[in-house]
């Protein structure tokens, strides 16, 4: 019996043709869609924790170390200088040896200074760990752009990057709130072990949900060529433009969760 493309002769799957095929084909396109959202979001989630989860921390952190707020807010410092010098540095490598094994290699150093930090016996190791921490979590926040444009063009791809932002958007509201709840309970020592766990999950993610979305480049001029091209970017007054209306635009949405006194 055959009805609408459904078939229940032996051996054939009952949504073998017709309208059930195209209906199944859609809304596996879109279950693969969601779920690169997600994938790609939590990773792009994990710099903003490590950013705002230790902020309500920070009166503790100074009591500890016996020095002022002033002090501890240098290893904020330390961490955005880390991912402003980093951001020029993952693109070429990304494009160079894939998307996957830079993530791989800035998500660990992002877990295991994540560590360091909770064990840092003075304000001055913290701001270190805390720029190496930022170094490995430049390559959560940079390459998961590449991907969706590895992915998709044009308006599905404007359509992927609004969808993870819906994920990643949820970070700046949740880090603060678990820091705090952290704190109230537990050493401040215990967020930043919270931390290393948001990035070793950030790894299970690359390793089983993310697939490999581009092939490593070999004889196409290495990261040289990819620093050259740069010089060209910043003579570009369009590209110069379009990315410091996108800088100020994102900084704009993004609460600001200033540390207690």
């Amino acid at each position: 019996m055959t009805l609408l493309g459904l078939s229940d002769g032996p051996g054939r799957p009952i949504f073998g043709s017709g309208p059930w095929a195209g209906l199944k084909k859609a809304f596996s396109m879109q279950s693969a869609f969601l779920r690169n959202a997600l994938v790609l979001g939590m990773l792009s989630a994990v710099g903003p924790f490590a950013i705002d989860m230790y902020l309500p921390a920070f009166p503790a952190i100074a009591r500890e170390y016996q020095v002022d707020v002033s002090g501890v807010q240098m290893s904020l410092m330390s961490f955005f200088l880390a991912v402003a010098l980093c951001q020029s540095v993952y693109g070429p490598l990304s494009d160079r040896f894939g998307r996957k094994p830079p993530l791989y290699a800035g998500l660990g150093l992002f877990a295991l200074a994540s560590i360091g930090c909770s064990f840092a016996p003075n304000v001055e190791t913290l701001i270190a760990f805390r720029f190496l921490q930022g170094v490995g979590s430049c390559a959560a926040m940079v390459i998961p752009r590449a991907i969706i444009r590895d992915l998709h063009t044009g308006h599905e791809a404007a359509r992927l990057m609004a969808t993870s932002m819906l994920v990643f958007s949820v970070s700046p509201i949740l880090a603060p709130l678990a820091g705090s709840a952290l704190t109230a309970f537990f050493s401040w020592r215990v967020i930043f072990w919270a931390i290393a766990l948001i990035g070793l999950g950030g790894l299970a993610v690359v390793l089983f949900l993310l697939p490999e979305t581009h092939k490593p480049d070999e004889g196409k001029g290495g990261i040289a060529q990819a620093f050259r091209t740069y010089g060209s970017l910043l003579r570009d007054r369009r590209f110069l433009g379009l990315a410091f209306i996108g800088g100020f635009s994102r900084r704009a949405s993004s609460p600001i969760s200033p540390a207690p006194r």
